[in-house]
């Protein structure tokens, strides 16, 4: 008898995990995205734009790498701000550049993009947008949190490690003490 509802447990808590996970897929979570945005497509402008996006993710890494999900990520740039425009400013200043930068949360359109395997479809996100100068050059982006980005600066991403609610639920109910 006690094996017979054990099993009934388990038959309910699998359907309830199958509708979950369907649930799951149709409210999956956004990627935050960061863009910077260079003042020109001069050689110079556009170097300089790399400069900025190194120095903003070494600034931003330990906190990105800290978050659990995007909404903690957008909440950590968001207190961040003045520290990412005086890093970008000071990235500027240090290359004898006279315009300045500022960066805001906020919906930006953007391309469709693979990104370690993933695809990221085209449409509206949240980003982190950093502009420098006018603007008016070429803009470089990535995905900021899952913090995929910081492989483009060598930072191991692979270490990263996510843990789903729905896996570790299935593992406890169906692995053998």
């Amino acid at each position: 008898m006690a094996a017979r509802k054990k099993w009934r447990i388990r038959r309910i808590a699998i359907l309830v995990l199958m509708a979950a996970l369907s649930l799951a897929a149709l409210i999956e979570p956004q990627p935050l995205r960061l863009r910077v945005i260079a003042h020109s497509d001069s050689a110079a402008d556009q170097r300089v734009k790399f400069m900025v996006r190194d120095a903003v993710l070494k600034v931003t890494e330990e906190g990105i790498l800290s978050c659990k999900n995007a909404s903690e990520a957008e909440e950590y740039i968001r207190r961040h701000l003045g520290i990412i425009v005086a890093t970008a400013n000071e990235v500027l200043e240090k290359n004898g550049l006279s315009y300045k930068a500022s960066a805001s949360m906020g919906i930006s359109r953007f391309p469709e993009r693979e990104y370690r395997g993933v695809n990221y479809p085209e449409g509206n996100y949240k980003a982190l947008r950093i502009v420098l100068g006018d603007g008016k050059g070429q803009n470089w982006w990535c995905v900021m949190f899952p913090p995929l980005c910081l492989s483009e600066v060598g930072v191991d991403v692979d270490e990263v490690q996510y843990t789903s609610f729905f896996a570790e639920l299935y593992r406890s109910l169906f692995s053998r003490p």
